[in-house]
């Protein structure tokens, strides 16, 4: 396999596996979850460790069972507890749960109804909540999201103008009056060019389709500072991928006008008969084508 497309193929391994952890988090409803929160203690240690996100299943509290891992709320207001389920106590009718840190020497001090309970911890994902905090702030917003997609939109845009400058440029060469044979020696080199297929491009821009207005919904629910940023790129990407598609499609138009070469070949090709009215036959310059949930913090 040739080394350049093993590159490329891992480099968008890497891409994915950076990608998705922080997509998971800002829509928990693309893995079947309800809610998605960072951890901002170590009472859970060493299985939950602060910095880590967790993300969090709506469950039926009578299917919750000893062992299991809950979010809960102590009071309307309070900042989300995760914690392990060291009881269940259904006396008096009621459902309620105690519960214990697995690092904490002693339970909870108050049993948990069940209504309190948020859900239960589906899985976690290790240190992104660091970066997931940064990025709540100003200088972190700056530096991981305006910044990126400032410089994501500038790229898009200069090949957008690159692209059809090229093509108008390939357009005006190809009636250009010269008329040279290349050296023997001479050779063009086009493996350094990165190539993108237009069914790739359809592909691409189709998709983004899909995901741009769920990202958009997701973004005005929550209003967060991740969500708008993965709703921004993921619109802005598809219109640059739709962007390319048509320019795939609909290359810049050749000059119709005819060339010098093109009178001197007709003027070439007149045939003159007794008393007949010269016939010219020339060439004409070709015709262009082209086949063308919800997130917070818990302690």
């Amino acid at each position: 396999m040739d080394k350049r497309r093993v590159a490329k193929i891992a480099a968008l391994l890497v891409l994915v596996a950076l990608v998705v952890p922080f997509a998971v988090y800002a829509v928990p409803g693309a893995v079947g979850a309800d809610h998605s929160f960072v951890v901002l203690s170590d009472s859970m240690s060493p299985e939950i460790e602060s910095g880590d996100a967790i993300i969090v299943e709506e469950t039926d509290p009578a299917s919750i069972q000893e062992g299991d891992v809950i979010t809960f709320v102590r009071s309307d207001e309070g900042t989300p507890v995760t914690h392990r389920v060291s009881g269940v106590d259904e006396s008096g009718g009621q459902l309620s749960f105690e519960t214990k840190g697995d690092a904490n020497e002693q339970p909870d001090p108050t049993q948990v109804p069940a209504g309190n309970v948020i859900g239960a911890v589906a899985f976690t994902i290790p240190y992104i909540g660091y970066v997931i905090q940064f990025a709540n702030t100003a200088l972190g917003f700056v530096l991981l999201v305006a910044l990126p997609l400032a410089a994501l939109a500038g790229s898009e845009v200069w090949l957008l103008v690159k692209r059809r400058r090229d093509e108008t440029a390939r357009s005006d060469a190809s009636h250009a009056d010269a008329e040279t044979e290349p050296n023997e020696g001479d050779s063009t080199d086009d493996t350094t060019m990165l190539t993108i297929h237009p069914t790739d491009l359809k592909a691409t821009t189709i998709l983004l389709a899909l995901v741009a207005p769920y990202a958009a919904y997701v973004a005005v629910r929550l209003q967060t500072p991740l969500t708008f940023a993965v709703a921004f790129a993921s619109l802005l990407t598809g219109l640059a991928a739709g962007g390319l598609l048509l320019v795939e499609r609909y290359p810049a138009e050749e000059s119709s006008e005819p060339t010098e070469r093109d009178e001197a070949d007709a003027g070439d090709d007149t045939v003159e008969g007794d008393g007949a009215v010269p016939d010219t036959v020339g060439d004409a310059p070709p015709d262009a084508a082209t086949d063308g949930g919800s997130a917070g913090e818990v302690e």
